[in-house]
């Protein structure tokens, strides 16, 4: 019998984590970033995809619609536009626009 309990007690699992709605665990969600860092991201992803998105804001800022302010987003968009592909800043965009339409000419056939 002594040996059966310590066969027990050696092959029980450790004791799981507590789960959480989201499946997250709780050592995770403590070290997780503050709403101050999740701010500052936010910014660094805006910033790098002005820089280097630039391309589509006179198409985006177009469907905004009718109105002052859409017509000057428009305008400011296209002054950026401008502005990155004088810095030269548009050339990854239209690279991989370039590849993307080569592989539709492509289209993945194998005999190529």
């Amino acid at each position: 019998m002594v040996a059966v309990e310590r066969e027990l007690r050696e092959t029980s699992p450790p004791p799981a984590a507590p789960v959480t709605a989201d499946a997250i665990p709780l050592a995770l969600r403590r070290r997780g970033a503050s709403a101050r860092q999740v701010l500052a991201m936010t910014f660094v992803g805006i910033l790098v995809l002005a820089l280097f998105a630039s391309r589509d804001l006179p198409s985006w800022a177009g469907r905004l619609g009718d109105g002052p302010l859409a017509e000057r987003a428009l305008a400011l968009a296209t002054e950026w536009d401008d502005a990155m592909q004088s810095l030269g800043l548009v050339r990854p965009h239209e690279a991989l626009r370039a590849w993307v339409a080569w592989t539709l000419d492509a289209k993945w056939d194998s005999d190529r």
